[in-house]
């Protein structure tokens, strides 16, 4: 009960204010010094609870982990050192571009506001963030470049829909979501796209748009890359049945850039695995180990024990759960479809249906089974909250 009012007062504090999402970014990364620069618009900035500065287009600075405090130093030299920073959007449309001083990062955008905490022995950075932003970002990170504009009003109201649905699970952190891939990928805003602004039209298309059941609960909005032509029902994959969630055939997705993947793994590996998992392997033959799905199965089956393909899957690093299995000397060839748990949308075949000319409640409809599409503002949730 506990957990269930704190996620309600993260939600109804985001959707009084603006919709402003708090977003735990560059989350588990251990940032400890980053390069700040104003990309649209200016900022004021506060250090502690005090106003020090306003940093304006192009302006830079850079952000240091100090002994427990941010460092600011601009081209003048150390600036102050303060438990935490707050970056505050002084214009309608304002984005920060953050590039971390660790290589393997990219530099990243992102749109609102911004605090910078030093906690942990490093900088902790929080994106407060307005719902069509954030969405924006999701889907440009879930999605890349794909000239279906149906595809992305469809990919804009799942990400939504599992944002609302997830934004408590960060509560005991003091923050809704981080941008993992757990709570969806989320690398700010790409300006320097040429698909950027496609992505907002079909956000601001589908506005408040969410998916909600029988009851008007919000979904589990799963998806993945690929189905290789069929999807999976929920519990077959996690064990808990969702009625929308059901297999479906899938012929959207067939001779896709997924459709087929192959991999060689050893006898010798397999069972041992095996082994660890309790299954026999006392005088199994070469023949015993082949494997076929015409259709999609939860198990792999082998003489008298059973064990689950999602298990195999994340051991053996398999793109899928959709494979066969063919003995070869002293090998084994995995021969599969498609890329993901395979559970909710496919985005290759939501594609394909998006260049065929359906919309985004027609793919909806046809990888949710007896969903309805609604704006979340008509929820009681969202009622209650304004008294209405």
């Amino acid at each position: 009960m506990k957990r269930l009012i704190c996620i309600v007062f993260f939600l109804n504090f985001s959707l009084l204010y603006s919709q402003r999402l708090n977003i735990a970014v560059f989350y588990n990364q251990r940032i400890t010094s980053c390069v700040v620069s104003v990309y649209l618009g200016s900022y004021k900035v506060y250090a502690d609870t005090a106003y020090v500065a306003t940093l304006s287009l192009n302006e830079t600075w850079s952000v240091i982990y100090n002994n427990d405090s941010v460092e600011i130093r601009n081209i003048a030299g150390k600036f102050g050192t303060y438990k935490q920073l707050r970056f505050v959007g002084s214009e309608q449309n304002n984005v920060l571009k953050y590039k971390p001083t660790i290589p393997s990062m990219s530099q990243r955008y992102y749109d609102d506001d911004m605090v910078v905490k030093a906690e942990n022995h490093h900088l902790n950075f929080y994106n407060y963030v307005d719902m069509d932003d954030y969405i924006c970002g999701v889907v440009e990170s879930e999605s890349g470049y794909q000239p279906a504009t149906e595809f992305y009003k469809t990919q804009a109201i799942l990400c939504r829909t599992f944002a609302l649905e997830n934004i408590g699970k960060h509560y005991t952190e003091g923050f809704h979501l981080c941008d993992g891939v757990h709570c969806q990928a989320y690398k700010g805003k790409n300006y320097s796209l040429s698909y950027h602004s496609i992505i907002s039209q079909a956000v601001n298309d589908t506005k408040d748009l969410v998916i909600v059941d029988s009851s008007g609960t919000v979904i589990t909005a799963t998806f993945h890359a690929s189905c290789g032509g069929q999807t999976m029902n929920s519990e077959d994959v996690w064990g808990r049945p969702k009625y929308y969630l059901r297999s479906v055939s899938d012929p959207y997705c067939q001779y896709q850039r997924n459709t087929a993947w192959e991999k060689t793994i050893s006898i010798a590996d397999f069972k041992k695995f095996l082994s660890e998992n309790k299954v026999s392997v006392d005088n199994l033959t070469a023949e015993d180990f082949n494997f076929s799905q015409t259709q999609r199965k939860a198990y792999y089956k082998i003489k008298n024990d059973n064990i689950s393909l999602r298990k195999i899957r994340e051991n053996f690093n398999l793109k899928s759960t959709y494979f066969s299995v063919k003995a070869d000397g002293d090998s084994l060839i995995f021969s599969g479809k498609g890329f993901g748990h395979g559970v909710g949308l496919c985005q290759d075949g939501a594609i394909q249906m998006a260049k065929k000319g359906f919309s985004y409640s027609d793919i909806i409809r046809f990888y949710y089974k007896g969903v309805r599409i609604v704006s979340y503002k008509s929820l009681p949730f969202y009622q209650s909250i304004l008294g209405e």
